[in-house]
Formats: structure tokens, C-alpha cells, sequence
């Protein structure tokens, strides 16, 4: 059976690739990818793919490296110190889901951040440290739900790794389908973008209730109900 919170942070990752603010910079990051111009018509499907798969793999690092470092510092931290980390963490995971839900507004997550560099040549190296860099600032969307999976992870160190390596999965797949298909993930994300608004307050909705669980440090709770564990088996 699948742990709850790694399910978690997997669809963590989607819904950060579900963001509102996702649809415009899609053209932008697949024209970084094939070094071409915004048409997308002019892209070649390998190409993308092959830079996408790089892309993917240099975030994916950064996550799991991230996970590796958060799991070797906390591994020692005293269990009354956990206790308070587990606080601080319910905290801000509920904060981050009202933020989500858009009934709390936070100025500083509103704020514009690019990791589209411009300027670089293709290459397999520029692909992944342009993963990277995506990983390190990103636009506001992911913020909050990336920001949610490291206050989980910092409340569990023993699955810190593959927590954010889940999270990582979660994020890349949806930008392994564009690398394959851009036109039409493009044209379907278009059509669906309110299913994505929806989704993403959804997701806000969970994120309450999974805040509210780690405060109380009766996150393990969630492994106790029959139907969750009929769904991750």
C-alpha cells in the first residue's frame, strides 16, 4: 500500500502543473526547449521530448536532493522539537491551502517569478540546468503547493526524499505528455481551464484539512480509513 502523503505529494505535483498561471507560459517553455520562435507548429516532436526528459531530470534532482538534505538534518532533531516543527508546519500548510482556496490573499505569493532564461542554445546540459533553475524560482503557482510538500517533509525527515522525488513524478509527467503531444495538451488545457481553477481551489480544500492533521500530529490518521486504503492499495 502506498503511504497517504506520498499519494499527496504526488498530486501535488499535478495540481502545480494544473495552475491557472500555467497556460501561458507552456508556448514559452516549449520555444525555450526547441530554441525556436512561440510557433508551435514549427516545433519538432523529438526534440521537445528529448529536452523535455532533461528538463524533467534537472528539477527531479533538485527535489530529491532537497529531500536527502532536509532528511539528514531532521533525522536527529529532538522529538519535542518535532513536535513544534509538526506546529509550525500544520501552520503554514493551511495558510498555503486558504491561499489556494483564494480566501486568504498573501501580496508576497503574488508576486512574479521567471525561470525562463532567454538566450540559451539547446543543448542536453542547458535542458537540465533549465530544469534546475525551474526548480529554484518558479512563477507564484507552484510556490504554495511546493511550499505545502516541504512543511510535510519537514515533519516526516525519514520520507523527506521520497516525498519530494513523489512530488517531482507528479510535476514532470504532465510535462512529459507536452514534450510528446504540445498542440494538443495546449488546445485541451485551453478548453479545460476552468476544470483547472476548480482543481486547484480543490486541492486548497485538501490541504486545510491535511494542515489541520499535522498540527494536531494525527497525520497518521489518514492510513486508518478504509476507503483511502482501498483506493492505495
Amino acid at each position: 500500500m502506498a503511504e497517504p502523503t506520498l499519494v499527496l505529494a504526488l498530486f501535488a505535483g499535478l495540481a502545480s502543473f494544473l495552475s491557472p498561471c500555467m497556460l501561458p507560459v507552456i508556448p514559452a517553455f516549449l520555444a525555450q526547449l526547441a530554441g525556436t520562435s512561440l510557433d508551435l507548429a514549427d516545433l519538432e516532436r523529438r526534440d521537445v521530448f528529448l529536452g523535455t526528459i532533461m528538463f524533467v531530470a534537472g528539477f527531479s534532482v533538485i527535489f530529491a536532493t532537497l529531500g536527502v538534505v532536509l532528511g539528514a538534518v531532521l533525522a536527529d532533531v529532538a522529538k519535542e522539537a518535532q513536535a513544534w516543527l509538526s506546529r509550525l508546519a500544520g501552520t503554514i500548510v493551511t495558510v498555503l491551502g486558504l491561499y489556494l482556496t483564494g480566501l486568504l490573499r498573501l501580496p508576497i505569493l503574488d508576486r512574479q517569478y521567471s525561470a525562463l532564461p532567454g538566450g540559451l542554445k539547446p543543448g542536453n546540459l542547458t535542458f537540465f540546468l533549465f530544469g534546475a533553475s525551474f526548480a529554484v524560482a518558479w512563477t507564484p503557482c507552484v510556490g504554495p503547493i511546493l511550499g505545502s510538500t516541504l512543511a510535510l517533509a519537514t515533519t516526516r525527515p525519514a520520507t523527506a526524499f521520497p516525498l519530494l522525488l513523489a512530488y517531482a513524478v507528479g510535476l514532470g509527467a504532465p510535462f512529459l505528455l507536452v514534450g510528446l503531444f504540445p498542440l494538443r495538451i495546449l488546445s485541451f488545457l485551453k478548453l479545460h481551464r476552468r476544470a483547472a481553477v476548480r482543481i486547484h481551489i480543490a486541492f486548497g480544500v485538501v490541504l486545510i484539512g491535511m494542515g489541520v492533521l499535522v498540527f494536531t500530529n494525527q497525520l497518521n490518521a489518514l492510513a486508518n480509513f478504509p476507503l483511502l486504503n482501498e483506493v492505495l492499495l
